[in-house]
């Protein structure tokens, strides 16, 4: 996966419309489940506060052609740069 959230490129913009991936069940082989986001923040809000941590472990974000995954998403959740409102 690439998209670093540490980053040697352009600043992460949470406002860009975001997809997020992640597994529609546990412990079995399945399909993806989908949701579009209105901004890259909502998404990760989704997925830190709302997603059990075995379908964070498999979730992608794409957010303007990068993606990004859990451990990215983690570290753009706690970054000073996320949005808190």
């Amino acid at each position: 996966m690439s998209g670093d959230a540490a980053g040697d490129t352009a600043p992460f913009d949470y406002a860009e419309p975001a997809d997020l991936y992640f597994p529609e069940q546990l412990g079995r082989r399945g399909g993806l489940n989908y949701r579009r986001f209105p901004s890259a923040a909502l998404a990760l809000r989704y997925a830190m506060e709302q997603l059990v941590a075995a379908k964070l472990t498999s979730a992608t974000l794409e957010v303007d052609g990068e993606r990004y995954d859990s451990a990215a998403m983690r570290r753009l959740y706690s970054s000073p740069d996320f949005p808190v409102a």
